[in-house]
């Protein structure tokens, strides 16, 4: 007897009595491009693909030394190249062998998305150009954009690209760093949400209030900045912003050597008027942090959460993060910080 394959609404039952079936069809339709896997965009990424989000993956970067140490349960690069390297002729040529390892991250996570979900087939796709070398107007055509690892350049850049073309869409930008983590979440000036009452009731609409743009955040002076239980800017945003600025420094040629990473923060922290702050940090250790920065639980816990801040975006359903979100992984907990600008 031939066995019927699953359809759509049974691989999907149990998200549509959760969310509703319009809300289903919203994430089934939606795209979702992510910029430089992380451990933490790759865990966002596992928990929306299985959802029935498409995914398109730019990230140029070569393989596999740029994920060789990536936390990841569904996506190690040992492993991968293993596999693509498999213990046949003994006498086959090196040459030959190569051949089958992908040259950039994007090409060698392709096959292992298409796996997690096979209703996605065809709609998964990789974009393997230089970020700098992408239109202004290519990020517009997505319902959301996560990123990691980016430059405080790179992502002010893609936020002003969004805002040129009008258009409201979630922008995530996260990095883990040891046992902490930050997001910084625009969902766009247009963006409109139902505030969830009870069972099976919503608000109005509402918006997102007040609203500021990632390019404005990235822009703020930390010094300034403060919380309703925060007498001083959180540590944690500290540590994202300044690492985002030392990537950009790496990327354009510097090395990573402890004592210039060093240099490089006390600079930098004496330049934000954040010397203050840098009292409480131990530099050498966030130097080994600054190359090798992710933890899997971290990434795990932060990527659910930020994925459900996806799903939020997607569906209207749920009051979204504003705007940045602070994890802490030696007790769990993630909690929404206001920047304002």
């Amino acid at each position: 007897m031939v066995q019927r394959a699953d359809s759509h609404d049974d691989v999907y039952d149990r998200q549509i009595r959760l969310w509703g079936a319009d809300a289903q069809k919203r994430m089934s339709s939606a795209r979702v491009l992510y910029i430089n896997l992380t451990g933490v965009t790759c865990e966002i990424m596992k928990n929306l693909v299985l959802a029935g989000v498409a995914a398109v993956v730019c990230d140029d970067r070569p393989y596999p030394e740029a994920v060789r140490e990536m936390p990841c349960s569904f996506f190690h690069a040992e492993e991968m190249e293993k596999a693509m390297l498999p213990e046949s002729n003994e006498g086959e040529p090196e040459a030959k062998k190569a051949k089958r390892i992908p040259a950039t991250v994007a090409s060698a996570i392709q096959s292992k998305v298409e796996e997690l979900n096979p209703l996605l087939s065809g709609r998964n796709s990789i974009e393997e150009r230089a970020l700098t070398s992408l239109p202004d107007d290519y990020f517009s055509q997505f319902d959301a954009i996560v990123a990691s690892r980016l430059t405080v350049l790179e992502a002010k850049h893609i936020s002003l690209s969004l805002q040129q073309a009008e258009v409201g869409k979630l922008f995530i930008v996260t990095d883990t760093f040891g046992f902490d983590g930050c997001a910084h979440l625009d969902f766009g000036s247009r963006h409109t949400y139902r505030r969830e009452l009870g069972k099976d009731k919503l608000s109005d609409l509402l918006k997102i209030e007040p609203y500021i743009s990632m390019a404005d955040m990235l822009d703020a002076p930390l010094a300034g900045v403060k919380g309703r239980w925060d007498k001083e800017v959180p540590r944690t945003l500290v540590l994202q912003r300044l690492l985002m600025d030392y990537w950009g420094r790496s990327k354009n040629g510097q090395d990573n050597e402890t004592q210039r990473f060093v240099e490089f923060s006390k600079e930098w922290l004496s330049l934000n008027n954040l010397s203050t702050v840098g009292e409480s940090l131990d530099l050498n250790q966030l130097a080994v942090i600054a190359d090798h920065p992710e933890v899997s639980p971290v990434s795990a816990v932060l990527g659910g959460i930020l994925g459900n801040e996806v799903i939020k975006a997607l569906t209207g359903k749920g009051e979204p993060a504003n705007n940045i979100m602070l994890f802490n992984g030696f007790d769990g907990g993630c909690r929404s910080f206001l920047l304002n600008a």
